[in-house]
């Protein structure tokens, strides 16, 4: 029975839309980056954002997803990032950051008490994809790897926020 359930999961993608809900709107945070660059995110903004959010496990799934936004949006959006760090103790933080300096040549946020991802309420282990209007309101939230039905998603979400006016 395990052998069946296996070979299903692996004919299908996983990734996991979360279902219609009110968005949630974001509040303005501040958090460093790995080269220990402030950076501050406050709405509204004059762009939409796709924020990629997620643990170690979960990182290893975000670059297929933002290069796949990047090569169809350019600089027509904001596209970030944040990585839980929260479970990493205070005396191995200098440490952990100089290897993630070494490892990424991006900017990505680093939440080290954890208070900016539980905004996001993400699932951990896997990549978090979150589209924000300019006002700050998640309206789209995809998780897991890339996929071609995931990723027609996120870019139809995408296209309908760019062609609606700036909510107030």
């Amino acid at each position: 029975m395990k052998l069946h359930l296996l070979a299903f999961l692996a004919l299908f993608p996983m990734h996991s839309a979360v279902p219609a809900a009110p968005p949630v709107r974001l509040t303005g945070f501040d958090l460093t980056d790995q080269d220990e660059k402030q950076r501050s995110y406050r709405f509204p903004k004059p762009k939409i954002t796709v924020m990629t959010v997620a643990d170690h496990k979960g990182s290893e799934q975000l670059a297929p997803w933002i290069q796949r936004i990047y090569d169809r949006y350019e600089k027509r959006i904001d596209i970030d990032g944040v990585a839980d760090v929260s479970m990493i103790p205070r005396p191995f933080q200098g440490m952990f950051r100089d290897a993630f300096r070494k490892k990424l040549a991006r900017s990505v946020l680093l939440d080290w008490g954890g208070s900016v991802v539980k905004q996001f309420d993400y699932q951990k282990g896997v990549a978090n994809i979150y589209v924000i209007d300019q006002s700050g309101r998640i309206v789209k939230r995809i998780a897991g790897p890339v996929s071609d039905a995931g990723a027609k998603e996120v870019f139809g979400e995408i296209d309908r926020v760019i062609a609606q006016p700036v909510p107030k």
